[in-house]
Order: structure tokens, then sequence, then C-alpha cells
């Protein structure tokens, strides 16, 4: 055994030398790997005259004494787990296989690894990851050097659009003859301009790919591939207009070259176009675009795309508010993801999934779908997808109330999208501590936290994000009571949603704007304003936005003294709500509808439907919606003269706004406690409890509930002016 195995290594070392002179002649720079569980012999380095390029590959060289038949394919075993590490290398991998010849030449068979793992291996065998060991087929002899120069840019070009794919938010990235091509420019401009898609540098992408159609003659096929990916550098800066326009060029296209040239570039295409109308809200035409691309991923057997699609169909349902349908499309995703091995794909689409659990109200079932995510993520060293995980885990403690946890993991988040230089991830991260700081009731950390958000989305020209940090410095400004500089920012925001076509967006804003005006107590414009928000709702299909549309007519209605017109809307409000699946939206339908019976004098009632609203926001563990519910049952047992009921339940409901450190919730909880007291005549603890809720308004800034506490101490003022009075009699 020891004999064998010394002349397997003296075989290997002659191989690498061989191998070596020959890399060497052509001047590149050749350094030796001797990390053997990742089994790889070389890292090379192109070097063009005296030029070094940049451009790097790795090989793995295998090396045998057996003859080769040339009518036989050449096959070499090979353990799955060397496989499935080259199929996740960010560098082309080549696999060379070298047969002495009795003379002590070697000839060398050679295949790049990442591309023969997808289109080939994964193909006609799709369960080869089950495998110890998998047999490579060899088709090519490396006859001159200059073949492992074009097979290392083809390398470099394929393994950029896949790493794009995975990157991508749902955009497909297809490069179908430029690899190939003999134009060395185009090839040399190409990889720049993808390398600059990587690096998020999409300005820099778009002005080479400009350059590109400019001085390069290409087929149309290398054409659409060009338009594709500048139209997706668009896209991620969300040009909407001008990537849709790039995607339908390829369209027109389609028909100047044969069915099987264009297949490809047309389903993509489609797909990206999906995107831009499920981005501008239009999610019937976004579903049909899908449905087209998926039709063709199939058809070619292009199961990559085909799970690509499926998640951007699932994501139009989860809009739609179908969210039985988003699981099922995500699900199918999963499955494929999961028998190509696609470990990015199963680790994004298990995040897809515990979102959808979220809004099902389902955040055990979220966490654990998240918590599966982060293992994969953490497998795979993907810290993007790991910062992305415990953004979302974040959202959940946000939406539960619980603003210190929540708080904990943005910071987490944060922290990875700083080390890894991802200035999007880093001002995404910046808004929803700005959130949290907003519900803590600390309102000048917010702004600061919204400014360095909105501040990076300018610098990296990302317009989505702009708009959506003017809404959030708009709502800081609302709550302390600044309207006029609130309906600037929104108007701001309203302003560029309009631009980049999103009206989701603009449906939202419009609402926003809907609340300030009816803050101003202008009812007239604020109800159009709402009305506004909700016929794009209905014209997008947004049922989640059609249901929080009708909660704020409600409450207009209300405030103008028609409670059956404000009752019919929170009820339409909870019907969407039931319908779709929105626990929390539910919730927030019974306890306003509560609140129309209270204000009708129809206790009974109101009690029923704030328990009701309780039980649904304790089940899914919303503890802020728990406090509100709380606090709405003491009110109740307030009005029916139970004082010592209503204590128990406001007690209960600061308790937990204490707990979660919503400031404001505190303040009013205080105010309310108050109130009892005053009603209870013990006038000390009421003097307490108004002091205590209008120190924390006046700290923070805060302007909601302060007329009412105020006019609470001047009412314990006059009622201790008359006690002195009487005393004194």
């Amino acid at each position: 055994m020891n004999i064998k195995r010394t002349q397997k290594t003296l075989l290997e070392d002659k191989s690498r030398s061989v191998l070596k002179q020959i890399l060497f002649s052509k001047g590149w720079i050749v350094r030796d790997i001797w990390e053997r569980d990742r089994a790889l012999d070389f890292d090379i380095e192109i070097v063009d005259g005296e030029v070094v390029t940049n451009k790097r590959f790795w090989i793995q060289l295998k090396a045998t004494e057996k003859k080769v038949a040339t009518t036989r394919i050449i096959s070499l075993p090979m353990k799955t787990k060397h496989l499935k590490y080259y199929d996740g290398c960010k560098l082309p991998v080549i696999i060379i296989y070298g047969f002495k010849n009795p003379d002590e030449h070697f000839d060398f068979y050679f295949l790049f690894a990442q591309k023969y793992i997808r289109e080939i291996l994964s193909t006609n065998k799709p369960d080869w990851r089950r495998q110890k060991t998998v047999s490579v087929r060899f088709h090519t002899k490396l006859e001159d050097i200059e073949d492992l120069d074009h097979i290392a840019i083809e390398g470099y070009l394929y393994v950029a659009a896949q790493q794009l794919n995975i990157k991508s938010k749902g955009a497909q990235y297809w490069l179908n003859g430029i690899p190939k091509s003999d134009d060395k420019e185009l090839k040399e401009y190409t990889q720049k301009a993808l390398m600059y898609l990587i690096d998020e540098e999409y300005c820099a992408a778009i002005t080479v790919f400009e350059k590109i159609l400019k001085i390069c003659v290409m087929s149309p096929t290398e054409k659409m591939s060009v338009l594709l990916n500048l139209g997706n550098a668009y896209y991620s800066l969300n040009q909407n207009d001008e990537a849709l326009k790039n995607y339908n060029a390829i369209l027109e296209l389609t028909q100047k070259v044969s069915e099987k040239e264009a297949i490809m570039g047309k389903a993509s295409a489609l797909g990206n176009i999906g995107l831009i109308l499920r981005d501008k809200g239009d999610l019937g035409n976004a579903l049909k675009y899908q449905l087209d691309s998926l039709k063709i991923d199939r058809e070619v057997g292009n199961r990559q795309g085909e799970a690509t699609v499926l998640v951007n169909i699932g994501n139009i349902y989860f809009d739609q508010g179908k969210l039985a349908y988003a699981w099922k499309f995500n699900r199918k995703a999963f499955k494929i993801y999961r028998e190509i091995g696609d470990n990015h794909g199963e680790a994004s689409t298990l995040g897809n999934i515990g979102l959808i659990s979220v809004d099902k109200g389902d955040l055990k079932n979220a966490i654990k779908y998240y918590y599966n995510s982060l293992k994969i993520y953490g497998k795979i060293n993907d810290k993007q997808g790991e910062a992305s995980v415990f953004g979302n885990v974040g959202l959940i403690f946000k939406d539960e109330g619980d603003f210190d946890n929540a708080l904990r993991y943005f910071q987490y988040s944060l922290k990875i999208h700083k080390d890894i230089g991802n200035k999007r991830g880093e001002a995404s991260n910046l808004n929803n501590i700005g959130l949290i700081y907003i519900n803590k009731g600390d309102l000048d950390n917010a702004l600061k936290y919204h400014l360095n958000s909105l501040n990076i989305y300018v610098e990296i020209s990302y317009r989505q994000g702009e708009a959506l940090n003017l809404v959030n410095i708009g709502s800081i400004y609302f709550y302390k009571g600044d309207l006029d500089n609130a309906l600037k920012y929104q108007q701001d925001a309203l302003k560029i949603y309009r631009e980049i076509g999103n009206r989701q967006e603009e449906a939202s804003t419009l609402g926003n704007i809907g609340l300030i005006l009816y803050d101003k107590g202008d009812l007239k414009n604020a109800l159009k304003y709402h009305r506004n928000a909700l016929k794009i709702n209905k014209e997008i299909r947004y049922r989640k936005g059609e249901a929080i549309n009708y909660n704020n007519i409600g409450l207009i209605y209300l405030d103008k003294k028609d409670p059956d017109n404000a009752l019919k809307c929170h009820q339409d409000a909870l019907k969407i709500d039931r319908e779709i699946g929105n626990r929390q939206g539910e919730a927030t339908a019974l306890g306003n509808i509560g609140s129309i019976y209270s204000d009708k004098g129809d206790l009974k009632n109101a009690l029923k439907y704030h328990q009701n609203s309780l039980k649904i926001h304790r089940e899914i563990g919303n503890r802020l919606g728990e406090a509100t519910a709380l606090g709405n049952i003491g009110l109740v047992y307030l009005d029916k003269g139970y004082l010592d009921d209503a204590l128990k339940y406001l007690q209960n409901s600061l308790k937990i706004q204490k707990e979660i450190g919503y400031r404001q919730g505190e303040a009013i909880a205080l105010g309310n406690i108050g109130l009892i007291y005053l009603d209870k005549d013990d006038m000390d603890n009421a003097k307490k409890y108004l002091k205590a809720g209008i120190k924390i308004l006046d700290n923070y800034g805060l302007m909601y509930g302060r007329s009412i506490l105020k006019n609470a101490i001047k009412r314990l003022r006059v009622l201790r002016m008359n006690e002195t009075l009487n005393n004194n009699r």
C-alpha cells in the first residue's frame, strides 16, 4: 500500500510540474494552493503582455497513467463534497485531468466546473448531491493554453451572472453569446460592467453597458444580454421606466432571431417586466408576465429560473393578501432550490416563508423559519443573508412591541452591512432603528437615524429608500405636532413615488397626508385623500391597503358624528382582514368597532369587541396591540362607572407600555389612570399620574394626548381650589 501511494504522489507531482511549465510559458502568475480539504491545486492570475489583468481562476488537477481510449468518454470519480464546494466558489474553477503517456508527456483534458455542475450534472443527475462520489465526464482536450484563457473569461462572466442572480431581488441575469464571443473588447467591457453590478455600483455599470451598445458590433442575442443587464442596473436604482425600456427592447429583438436563440432572453425579460409592474402596483399584469416567464422556464428545463419566478409569483400573491397562495409558491420554489443544491435560494425562500408566517400572525413558526434560514446562510458564509435575517427578526420584535430586542437585532444587521460595505443594507437598518426610536418616543434620535439613512439613499441614488425616509421624517414631525413640516415631507415622498411609479406606496402616502389633514381639522380634504388612496389600492388589488383605508375613513366619519358610516367602514376593513388572513389588521378593526360602540353608548358591545381584539393580540404575540386593547377595555369600564376594574386594566396596559419602551403609550396610560383617580376623588394620585404623563410628553416632544392631560390638570386645580374654598368657609 505504501509503494502504491508513493507512485500516485510522484505521478501527481510530475503532472503539477508539467502543467506549471505550460502556465509559466504564458507569463501567468501561478500560486500553489495546499489546502487539500478544498481540493484545489493552483490559483492562476492571467497576465496580458506586461499587464496583470486581475482575471483569476482556480485549478484542480488530477492525474493517471491509464491509457485513453479515443472512442471512450473520459470519466473521473470525484468526491461530492468537493463538487459542492466548487459550485459555490466566486472564482471560476477548472478541473484538469492529466494522462501520462509512455514518453513521459501528459495529455490534459479539462472542464469548467461551475457550468458543468449547473447545466450538465444537475440536469442529468438531479440527486447527485446525495451520493458520496460522482462520476465527472470530460469531453475537451487541452490543445492550446489559449483554451484556458478563453474558459477563464467565460468562467468569469458565468460566475458573475450566477452571483448576480443570487444577489438580485428577483431580477434574472442572462449572458447568452457573450462568453463565447470572439470580440475581446465586448467580453472585457461586459466583465467590467458585471463587476460594477456585483459591487452595487449601478451608475458605473450603466455607463459601461451604454458604451458597449455604442461601440460594439453584436449579434441580436449578445445585444439582448447587454440590454437585460443594463435594464437590471436601472431596476436596481428604481429607475423603472428606463429599465422597462430596455426589457421591451429585448422582446422586440426576439422577433429577429430564432425561437431557440431568443427563448431564455425572452423568459428573463418577461419576468423582469413582471417585477416592475409589481413595483408599480399593477399586480394583475405583473402576475401575467411572471406566469408567461414560468411557462418558458419549465419548457426549456431552466430549474433555477423556474424557482426564481415561483418566488416572484409568491410575492405578488403576498401583496394581494393571498397568503395561502404566497406560501404554496414559495414552498414549490424551496423544493426546487433544495433539489438543485442552491443553498442561497433555500435560505432566501425560508426567509420569505417566515415573512408570510408573520403576516399570518404565526410568529412562533416565523422565528423557526428565520432560524433555519440563518443556519444555511452561516454554513455558506453569506454575511449579507445573515444580516437580512437579523433585520427580519428585528421586524418581528418590532411588530410584537418588543422594541429593545428589535433594536438589538437591527444593530446586529447594521454592523454586518457596514462591515461588508453594503450601503443599501446599512441605510435600511438605519431606517429601521429610526422607527424603533419613534415607537419608543425618542423623536430626536429617530430623526438623526432617518436623516443618516436618507443621506445614504441619496448618495447611492436609491429613490425608493429616499422616499421611505421622507415619509418617516414626516411622521416624526407629525408626532412632534409640527403638522406643516409633516405635510411637506409626505408631499415630497409622494412626488418621488409618483415619479418612480410605485402606486402602492403612493396610496400609503396619500393616506398619511389624510391623517395629517385630519389632525389639522380639515376633515373634508382628509376624507378626499383617504378615498384617493382607497381608489388606488382597489385598482392594484392591494387588499391590505384597502382595509387600512377603510379604517382611516371610519375614524373621520366618527369625528363627523356619523357613527353608522364609521361602523360600516370598520366592518368592511374587518371583512377584508379576515379574508386575507391578516390577524393583526383584524384585531385593529375589532378595536375600532369597539370604540364606535363606546361612542354610541353601547358599552356591552364595546366590551365584547375590545375583548376579542385583546384575544387576537395575545395569540399573535403583539404586546403593543395587547396594551392598547387593555387600555380600551379600561376606558369602557370607566364609562360604565366600574372604576376599580378600569384601574386594573389600565395599570396592566401601563405595565406593558413600560416593558416595551413605548413612551407615548406610557404617557397616555398614565393620563387615563390619573383621570380615574380624579373620578375617585383621589386628588394626590390624580396629580401624580397626570404630571408623570405630561413629563414624558414634554421630555420627548410628543403632542398626542397633551391637551387632554393638560385639561385634566386644569380640572384638578379647579377641584383643589373649590375644596380649599369649602374648607375655609
